[in-house]
């Protein structure tokens, strides 16, 4: 019995693939982190009059938003007109303010992007970033120790510099020091000029209105100024933006893709994330074939491997990879081998089972329970979902040996870890066993195996111990991502029957397929095999040799290895005495033919 689904079967059919919505969960890290960023210019600066509703007020002529204690609700997003500071966050704000105060510095203190936005949603966020309007960030944080140690306040440690990375989109120098237990980065504002083969801009000084338009989204461009208490708006939509629920980018977004066209994927996460729905404009500039060059050519597959982590390992994963396949990057961002075998001849139709598999993938681990896979597992669940119509593709390397397609997603497109590529690829070499297995688990080991090539000769394995022998072969094989290669089988099970159209149109049965999981789930736990890899021999090699006569060992101790194992997962009561006897009984037995 071979795995039912193939890539030929999977490009040859139609997909409807339906966008589907997911409610909005959104994560906080443990760690509070603050970073003061640079600012950059737009070619031509807008002049900015922006008003903002209220229940009891007037609309304010100004980009200016002051606190106050009402929420706006639109599209379903609640978005709070005020900024409710920590006490921790008042005490940092406090001390870069008596900073200023006390160097008498002519400059602007300014939270910008992330922070802002997930205040403004009544999110907690500690990851905050200072923009100051004129003056270096090292420059800044020198002056933050001088201030303190005139005070007399404890210095945490040195202020550290980290130089500049471009590669890995650190384009300037950071000062990093800590402050109240935090570490706190420090980084000049700037503007950006980007060259036509790269997404590394030339950097110089901007004002907050120009760092407000070089941002990604309209969402991520708002500042809150920490001297004045207020929001700041300069692009006159970011507010309302995040009220409707848009993915806009501040500037026209065709030219903002071609400078950094990491931003398509950035647009893609947040727009899953929060659950908002991309602009028009925007979806038809990411689908261009300038932006999807420039994607391909200026973006190093570090950083677009590193994104698509970000969306695979967050709230919306479905989403993320919807949007891919909507604005048609799935084969940019997942590059194949060009020799890959079968061919990809209708990469589409491919592309969209791809996405129907994670989706339903997603929908079961949740149905499941999110704690029966720690975090890891389920990415690589997902990932294994997602490259299962890529199962049996192949391309040959420089060697002329047959590899894995996917094992060149992981390693080239994605820059991603080796051993995320082994996992993904053992699970989906699972798949024929576990679907040989399932219907006798499911049956308590009264219907017969279904033959599989499993490499190994079981003339030595009793009929009625066959089951838990080679279950806890298997097992052992995968290890720990065993839920998850029992998962994706439950996609594919029964294998006499193709449900890929069934996937592809959404019909994913998950009431009946979370009943199989748990089932055989059960049956494993059952058969005492949940951790059957931390199985520890009941001989050992010294053992073996004594009992074969041997002197030395090598191949013949080696098979007999595998042999005792096998002995000791069909009795699971057994003793290393019994197990030595049952050898003895064996050798003598074959020595008694030979003579």
């Amino acid at each position: 019995m071979r795995l039912s689904l193939n890539l030929n079967n999977a490009i040859n059919l139609k997909a409807k693939a339906p966008l589907l919505l997911h409610s909005l969960c959104i994560s906080t890290s443990a760690d509070l982190t603050l970073a003061f960023r640079s600012v950059s210019t737009p070619s031509k600066p807008v002049p900015l009059t922006l008003s903002l509703t209220r229940t009891t007020t007037a609309s304010l002529p100004s980009p200016f938003t002051r606190c106050g204690a009402t929420m706006a609700t639109a599209a379903g997003v609640q978005v709070k007109d005020h900024i409710e500071l920590t006490e921790i966050e008042e005490k940092i704000f406090g001390r870069l303010l008596d900073t200023c105060r006390h160097f008498d510095l002519k400059t602007q203190l300014r939270v910008a992007g992330g922070w802002v936005r997930d205040k403004l949603l009544g999110k907690a966020c500690y990851d905050i970033d200072i923009a100051l309007e004129n003056m270096l960030g090292s420059e800044f944080a020198e002056k933050v120790q001088e201030y303190l140690s005139s005070t007399g306040e404890e210095l945490q440690g040195r202020t550290a510099i980290i130089k500049s990375n471009p590669e890995q989109s650190k384009h300037l120098e950071t000062a990093k020091m800590r402050l109240f237990d935090l570490w706190i980065d420090f980084v000049n504002l700037r503007c950006e000029d980007y060259c036509e083969n790269s997404r590394i801009p030339m950097m110089k000084f901007g004002t907050a209105e120009d760092d407000a338009y070089r941002r990604d989204l309209t969402i991520n461009s708002l500042f809150y100024n920490i001297s004045t208490k207020s929001v700041e708006d300069f692009t006159k939509r970011g507010i309302d933006d995040l009220k409707f629920g848009r993915i806009v980018t501040p500037s026209p977004p065709k030219a903002t893709f071609l400078d950094d066209p990491l931003r398509v994927l950035r647009a893609i996460r947040f727009g899953a994330r929060f659950g908002f729905t991309l602009d028009e404009e925007l979806k038809k500039a990411a689908s261009s074939d300038e932006v999807k060059k420039a994607l391909a050519q200026k973006v190093t597959r570090e950083r677009i491997g590193t994104e698509i982590d970000l969306m695979i390992s967050g709230n919306q994963p479905a989403k993320a990879i919807d949007h891919i396949c909507d604005l048609t990057l799935f084969w940019v961002v997942f590059d194949h081998h060009e020799k890959i075998e079968p061919a990809v001849s209708d990469s589409e139709e491919c592309y969209r089972l791809s996405a129907a598999y994670l989706d339903a993938t997603w929908k079961l681990i949740q149905l499941i329970g999110y704690s029966s896979f720690d975090g890891e597992q389920r990415r690589l669940c997902l990932y294994s979902a997602l490259f299962l119509p890529l199962c049996s593709a192949t391309y040959k390397d420089e060697k002329a040996k047959k590899m894995p397609a996917v094992k060149h997603i992981f390693n080239n497109s994605l820059k991603l870890k080796s051993s995320d590529a082994e996992t993904v690829i053992n699970v989906l070499k699972s798949l024929d066993k576990f679907l040989s297995l399932i219907p006798a688990l499911l049956s308590n080991g009264d219907i017969q195996l279904m033959e599989v090539e499993w490499g190994r000769e079981f003339v030595d394995v009793p009929v009625t111990s066959k089951l838990r022998v080679l279950t806890g072969l298997l097992l052992r094989e995968i290890q720990d991502y065993w839920r998850v290669a029992l998962l994706v089988s439950t996609l594919l099970y029964p294998t006499d029957i193709d449900f890929s159209q069934d996937i592809l149109d959404k019909n994913f049965q998950l009431e009946k397929r979370t009943d199989l999981f748990v089932s055989v789930e059960n049956a494993i736990v059952k058969l005492g095999l949940e951790k059957v890899w931390d199985l520890k021999p009941l001989v050992n090699g010294k053992d073996i040799m004594n009992v074969l006569q041997l002197k030395v060992g090598g191949p013949l101790v080696r098979e007999w290895q595998q042999k005792v194992l096998r002995w000791q997962l069909a009795h699971p009561s057994g003793t290393s005495e019994e197990c030595l006897d049952w050898m003895r009984e064996c050798v003598d037995s074959k020595r008694q033919k030979v003579e």
